[in-house]
């Protein structure tokens, strides 16, 4: 485990350890979950898009008939939240 001092700024931004962003695939940036644990302090994870496994295991649960477009999204909004809840979980 590596130790290092970072500043946050007046307007609450901050620049992660390079060698970190480039092990996350963060080197351009992009979306983080921060897990606020009080007196411990943040647990800060990236966001990672679902593997080829978990969509595959997604897509089976939907059923086989034609849905609207509002149902469409309800399924996939569902589908995205529980992959993300699932990688927080490992």
């Amino acid at each position: 485990m590596k130790s290092t001092t970072m500043t946050l700024t007046e307007k609450r931004q901050t620049v992660f350890p390079l060698d970190w962003c480039r092990r996350e695939g963060l080197e351009r940036g992009g979306p983080l979950n921060v897990f606020d644990l009080g007196a411990d302090g943040l647990l800060i994870r990236p966001v990672k898009p679902p593997d080829k496994r978990q969509v595959e295991k997604l897509l089976k649960r939907i059923p086989q008939s034609k849905h609207s477009p509002g149902q469409a999204a309800a399924i996939v909004k569902r589908a995205l939240r529980y992959v993300r809840d699932e990688d927080r979980r490992h």
